[in-house]
């Protein structure tokens, strides 16, 4: 007997899988189809590609065809990302930025009609605020030679009118090679103070510069970070500090187990800077509901933010893309030293509550707030901020919020 071939099923040129030509995309430079989940469309043209065709994200979000981001977008090398926003040839760089990264920080010299990031060198214009991709070569500093844990802070601030006296003012903070200044996009007429790698101890007992330049930059150049709603301050985790991939587990599982205390603490909830929902999962769990309609359940997994944490929210309670640091991104902007310190205290206590702990204590409930706060009241002393504050801002109520979830 003869088989009969179905002439209305086509195969998918990517996958192999039989496609009705009617639920199907056409390539847009040979007669090939393809299934709409191998199908990629460009959003500038229409095109119908494939994965294996080169596409480029443009504007942050959109997709396009290569001869479409040649053609109708610019790359810069400040951001690294392509876009429409124009392009500015940055002379002291000797490269092209978009023109965000330029009007943000770069300077514009309106008499040589030149940008440059350092400022004109024709008209001896300085700037001491870097732009925001600047890394410098990390300077640690640390009380004990042998310490393996830091903490990096990044404070961003705003200023009304004096930004330019201001930022020559927190300038010597490079000189002394504790902390520099970068601008931000996120924030307006201000900049980011980011400090150099620094051990627990440093920050408490011999960062006085540090914190007194921070004291200046708020009673003297009136620094606004609290109340903009858009600054917030950033702690980097050294991942060298913790105990492998088992401790960061622990680590995360605090955090996003105790969100209403976190958050209590941070001084502030921001499902768009600091997520804490980027760790849930939902899969089908095999059954069906009176309608036939697959169920669905919901869990929580720390998997993809042990390692690189590139398939997680950057924007989220602790980002972990970074690939040397752990960026803990809860909490509200602030000027104030005592506050900036007890936030170091928190990151330092939930790193080394959770250095030794075992699965059975887990279980037992060790990841709970009631558990973290008695462990936070018995070290007094080297947490005397974070304590302080707790104190103030943590209702009863809250020590029963936090929930332990298996490890």
């Amino acid at each position: 007997m003869t088989e009969t071939l179905d002439e209305s099923v086509s195969v998918c040129a990517v996958c192999a899988t039989d496609i009705d030509p009617d639920n199907s995309c056409q390539l847009s430079y040979s007669t090939d189809k393809v299934c709409d989940d191998c199908a990629y469309i460009c959003e500038r043209c229409d095109d119908v590609g494939t994965e294996n065709d080169n596409w480029c994200t443009v504007d942050n979000n959109e997709r396009w065809c290569q001869n479409c981001t040649d053609n109708y977008a610019s790359w810069c090398d400040s951001c690294e990302e392509y876009s429409t926003d124009g392009s500015c040839y940055i002379e002291d760089r000797g490269t092209y930025w978009c023109d965000s990264c330029a009007s943000n920080n770069a300077f514009y010299c309106e008499d040589c009609n030149e940008w440059n990031e350092m400022g004109c060198t024709n008209c001896n214009e300085s700037r001491v605020i870097h732009d925001y991709s600047y890394r410098p070569d990390p300077i640690f500093h640390s009380t004990d030679n042998n310490e393996r844990l830091f903490f990096g802070l990044e404070i961003e601030m705003e200023f009304g009118r004096g930004l330019s006296e201001a930022s020559e003012y927190a300038y010597q903070l490079e000189g002394l090679e504790l902390a520099y200044l970068k601008h931000d996009g996120s924030i307006s007429n201000g900049f980011e103070l980011v400090t150099h790698p620094m051990s627990h101890d440093f920050y408490k007992n011999e960062a006085t510069e540090l914190f007194d330049v921070i004291e200046g930059l708020r009673t003297t150049y009136n620094a606004s970070s609290w109340g903009t709603g858009r600054c917030g301050v950033h702690i980097h985790i050294s991942r060298t500090g913790f105990n492998g991939g088992a401790h960061m587990h622990r680590f995360l599982n605090l955090v996003y187990s105790n969100q209403d205390f976190y958050e209590a603490l941070a001084g502030r909830s921001s499902s768009r800077w600091a997520k804490f929902d980027d760790v849930d999962q939902i899969v089908v769990d095999g059954t069906r509901d009176e309608n036939g309609l697959r169920n669905y359940k919901r869990y929580r997994s720390f998997k993809d933010k042990i390692n690189s944490g590139r398939h997680t929210d950057r924007y989220s309670a602790v980002n972990t893309q970074n690939h040397a640091t752990l960026e803990m991104r809860i909490f509200r902007g602030t000027t104030k030293g005592m506050t900036i310190k007890s936030h170091i205290d928190l990151a330092h206590a939930s790193v080394e509550y959770t250095r030794v702990m075992s699965i059975s204590q887990v279980k037992e409930g060790s990841l709970t707030t009631d558990s973290f706060m008695k462990y936070i009241e018995s070290h007094v002393d080297l947490y005397p901020e974070l304590n302080e504050r707790m104190s103030r801002l943590i209702e009863p109520s809250v020590r029963l919020n936090g929930q332990n979830v298996s490890a």
